[in-house]
């Protein structure tokens, strides 16, 4: 009866281990050996730097293209955030030597299949980042809310597209590697090279959004008049 036992719970650990987990993780490593500095480039930021890409759950990612491309106010609505740091003097809360390691929450590796169907590198849910892009954004708020980051009326940001994408969700794919800087990344809002980075002042998206409906109105109006 025993040795019944044990070949069954073998054979169901053998079974559990075809399987992949259905949560994935993704470990990196984040470089922030230059402080995130003012638009006046003269003190580093207090804030907050988020983790994340843009689109749509349930629907597509913007491409890399249609993010350099998109203003700031569409980017602030697409932005889905994974998780954030806190940032006092421009560097990242918690460095070591520079350096801050851990993982990131990927949602369902690329490639398992569930009874949604086989995962792909489209966002099914929030929680969905395994394989696609990356991107930085700090911010001189300190809310740790996406929803409640912008509640003032200017700020200053830093979107920085990583060169890098989120892992895969495989084990194997082992750790990523993320410099905050301009060097070979690319720098969407705010500047940035090699060894500096600097972020712009931004209007509050609803101010924006109001800016640009007044227009858009001021300018239906001369045609109608035309």
């Amino acid at each position: 009866m025993n040795q019944i036992k044990s070949a069954t719970l073998a054979l169901m650990l053998a079974v559990s281990a075809s399987f992949p987990t259905f949560a994935a993780d993704s470990e990196y490593i984040l470089t922030n050996d230059w402080p995130i500095q003012n638009a006046q480039n003269t003190v580093g930021i207090d804030g907050r730097l988020w983790v994340g890409n843009f689109g749509t759950n349930g629907g597509s990612l913007l491409s890399k293209s249609q993010v350099l491309s998109s203003d700031w106010f569409t980017l602030f609505s697409k932005f889905r955030p994974n998780t954030s740091f806190g940032l006092t003097g421009g560097l990242v809360d918690g460095l070591i030597l520079g350096e801050k390691q851990g993982v990131f929450s990927v949602g369902t590796g690329i490639n398992y299949t569930d009874e949604g169907g086989v995962q792909g590198y489209t966002p099914d849910n929030a929680t969905q980042f395994a394989g696609q892009d990356l991107y930085l954004f700090a911010i001189n708020s300190a809310a740790t809310s996406w929803n409640s980051t912008l509640l003032g009326s200017e700020y200053q940001v830093l979107l920085l597209g990583m060169n890098s994408g989120f892992g895969d969700g495989d084990p194997a794919t082992g750790l990523l590697a993320y410099d905050i800087s301009g060097g070979v990344n690319d720098v969407v809002i705010g500047t940035g090279g090699p060894t500096s980075v600097q972020t712009l002042n931004v209007p509050e998206p609803a101010t924006g959004s109001l800016v640009l409906l007044g227009l858009a109105t001021a300018l239906a109006v001369r045609r109608r008049k035309v």
